[in-house]
């Protein structure tokens, strides 16, 4: 292991606190973090011989984003000299996209420890025996929920976006006159990267999928008309669905979600307005400035999906796709997400994004 305080340091990134007991046992150590809920686990460090890990995730109305890890080890002779003598330390951690909750909870872990077993502790942010006290959380749990999904979805748009190869085999010379031009457009016609672009639409369209058919699932879960739309559906719903709801595996906002497709504008349109009464073709029909140009959103975005379509269903390949093309897509596509997010947040007044 690394000295106490370069080990904490080490990753700041995250929060860690290192709490020594004056007097606590391992057993006591480990049915205290059971009590509060957390659950045994495996760990990527290189931990002392003994050490027991644990993980707290509150699934609940999206309340955990990374949850809080927590350790109990024998502390270092090092360790103890700073921290004071304990035969079993506790450490936990929270990573910097940790939740408020997250947060919060990794504070009374320590608080309730210190109150049974007296000692001190030492927090890699606040210092010693200093609590984290985050902010309170302003999302609620349909922010929260969404908030997942768009972190997810554009942090994933935006690496492979940059992972993109440049391509040009190599072809960065001007041409001189006609002829090489023309040469060189017919070898770039060859580039196999372009392939590889061909390939990223697909991809592209299926994070716009993802986002809009998880988010609706968010909605539908805490909007309170929905159990009324549902009785008043004239929709059945098939015995296997009824059975994977029956033993958890499934909700009926999946089944309701399965319904449409939200593969086009028009399927993802009638499932909000069906069933949560947003426009999605209206929030989508403003002018957008992509890259140097300046596009409606919604035409655009109907011809990247009659693109995947063409992939996807007649291999449809076009050879002049470049790197900057592609890019151009990646941005209609985070522009698109943005749109409807800031529509949310100014309709819901909460706030979603970072």
């Amino acid at each position: 292991m690394l000295p106490p305080l370069e080990r904490l340091q080490s990753h700041s990134m995250s929060t860690e606190v290192r709490f020594h007991p004056q007097r606590a046992s391992k057993e006591a150590l480990e049915a205290l973090l059971r009590e509060y809920g957390y659950r045994p686990c495996g760990h990527l460090w290189n931990w002392p011989k003994g050490s027991l890990h644990f993980h707290l995730f509150e699934n609940r109305d999206f309340l955990s984003y990374d949850g809080v890890e927590a350790t109990i080890f024998p502390p270092s002779a090092e360790e103890i000299e700073e921290l004071g003598p304990c035969e079993w330390a506790l450490q936990t951690r929270t990573r910097s996209s940790a939740s408020p909750y997250d947060k919060h909870q990794q504070d009374e872990i320590i608080r309730e420890a210190r109150k049974r077993y007296g000692g001190s502790f030492y927090n890699d942010w606040q210092g010693k025996n200093r609590y984290n006290n985050p902010d309170p959380d302003q999302r609620d749990a349909v922010a929260r929920g969404i908030y997942l999904v768009y972190e997810r979805v554009t942090n994933q748009l935006t690496m492979v976006n940059c992972s993109l190869p440049d391509g040009g085999m190599g072809l960065k010379k001007e041409p001189e006159n006609d002829d090489q031009k023309r040469i060189i457009e017919t070898m770039l016609l060859n580039d196999p990267v372009r392939a590889l672009y061909n390939a990223v639409i697909p991809f592209i369209v299926s994070c716009i999928e993802h986002f809009f058919q998880s988010s609706f699932k968010i909605m539908l879960q805490y909007n309170a008309g929905t159990s009324d739309k549902l009785i008043k559906s004239n929709k059945k719903i098939d015995v296997a669905d009824v059975l994977l709801i029956e033993c958890g595996k499934k909700t009926i906002n999946d089944v309701v979600a399965d319904w449409y497709s939200f593969q086009s504008i028009d399927a993802i349109h009638k499932a909000y307005s069906d069933w949560l009464g947003i426009d999605v073709w209206k929030i989508l029909r403003k002018k957008k400035r992509i890259g140097n140009n300046i596009l409606l959103l919604e035409n655009k975005l109907r011809a990247l999906i009659d693109i995947r379509h063409g992939i996807i269903h007649r291999f449809d390949f076009d050879p002049h796709l470049d790197k900057a093309s592609v890019s151009s897509l990646f941005l209609l596509t985070r522009a698109v997400i943005e749109e409807f997010v800031a529509y949310l947040e100014k309709t819901r007044g909460v706030r979603i994004r970072d």
